[in-house]
């Protein structure tokens, strides 16, 4: 019997995702995807969850670790990370679309960027995306465990017996990155915060106007690296920050216009009103959705309309939305609609975790 784990980590307002496997020799295999952006006190407690699903090295390494896109809720725990002396040596690869090696993959000259002096085990306190990934990238240049290929969409890879298949970016949304990064500041930027919480709103409204949607227009999230995941008769659909209209043409070409079938999905941009639309999820079947978001008041993610696009594409019968943290606010979501089901976290620092047998 081979074993199969997906995780989601408290990781603040951001993403880190797990996928430990095994290979069919029995030999364990580990996926980090992202880091999010805690405090010492909280990367401290990651640093320890992270450790424990290894078991110390007993339940293999991180063969691959995957940065999404620059946004410092996800890129900031892999400065941490690939900074910290006992995590360091357990990352045996990374996939990182960096500005300068974007720069390379289209012959422009990084422009307006800085040298950065990296000093100390825990790395990565500016909330710049721009600066953050300037940091990652010379913290990366220094070692031998990163080959600066850039991932695109169309791409699959394998490790053992699992396959991951690269919905997004694409060339045009990388095109866009290089273009829009020499027009940002390196030095600390505002939050992008949202108008607030839209949870007093109930299903049946939102069902009205199940057709209004606009699509996020973060040049930085269009850019995010998405995933479907293949292991044995498993498949999960890990949507980083990205596009709806990018994954949903990808899913088009990789699997065709039918439904299909995933067990996971992990919603794009901590469940934002503005990443899933009725297209897509016209081409998802999937019972276990999961929200990687704490619901703070700068972002007010996850929006309750864009659960409720699921719910209403998927029904309630068939739909648990799995949250990575457990709070007041997450739990007033579905106040007035008990049907819908919902999972919280025993414990504070477990978040998500779904296991599968083959």
């Amino acid at each position: 019997m081979l074993e199969c784990h997906f995780y989601a980590l408290p990781a603040g307002q951001g993403d880190c995702l797990v996928i430990q496997f095994q290979g069919d020799d029995g030999g364990y295999h580990n996926i980090l995807i992202d880091g999010g952006n805690r405090n010492k006190l909280e990367f401290n407690i990651q640093k320890r969850m992270l450790i424990s699903i290894i078991d110390n090295g007993n339940k293999g390494i991180f063969d691959l670790v995957i940065v999404t896109h620059s946004d410092d809720d996800h890129i900031s725990g892999i400065l941490k990370i690939m900074g910290d002396s006992d995590l360091e040596p357990l990352v045996k690869e990374l996939w990182f679309n960096s500005e300068k090696t974007i720069n390379s993959f289209f012959n422009t000259k990084c422009k307006n960027t800085q040298k950065y002096n990296l000093e100390g085990k825990i790395i990565g306190s500016n909330k710049s995306s721009r600066a953050q990934d300037n940091n990652l990238y010379t913290l990366l240049d220094k070692g031998n465990k990163w080959n600066k290929r850039i991932i695109l969409s169309g791409m699959s890879e394998k490790i053992a017996n699992l396959t991951i298949n690269i919905l997004s970016p694409t060339k045009d949304k990388l095109s866009a990155l290089n273009k829009y990064w020499p027009k940002q500041k390196l030095g600390p930027v505002k939050s992008s915060g949202e108008y607030g919480y839209d949870y007093k709103t109930s299903l049946r409204e939102f069902y009205e106007q199940i057709d209004n949607f606009t699509e996020d227009d973060s040049v930085v999230n269009g850019a995010s690296i998405a995933l479907s995941i293949e292991w044995k008769e498993r498949r999960f659909l890990l949507l980083s920050d990205a596009h709806p209209t990018i994954v949903a043409a990808s899913i088009k070409y990789l699997y065709g216009v039918e439904k299909t079938t995933f067990d996971i999905v992990k919603m794009s941009h901590h469940g934002s009103a503005k990443n899933i639309n009725n297209d897509l999820l016209s081409l998802i079947s999937c019972r276990d959705f999961v929200v990687s978001a704490d619901a703070n008041k700068r972002h007010f993610h996850p929006d309750k309309e864009a659960l409720s696009r699921v719910l209403f594409s998927n029904g309630i019968e068939n739909t648990i939305f799995h949250f990575t943290y457990d709070k007041e606010e997450l739990r007033n979501i579905f106040l007035s609609e008990p049907d819908v089901m919902v999972r919280f976290p025993c414990n504070k620092n477990d978040g998500v975790h779904l296991s599968y047998e083959y």
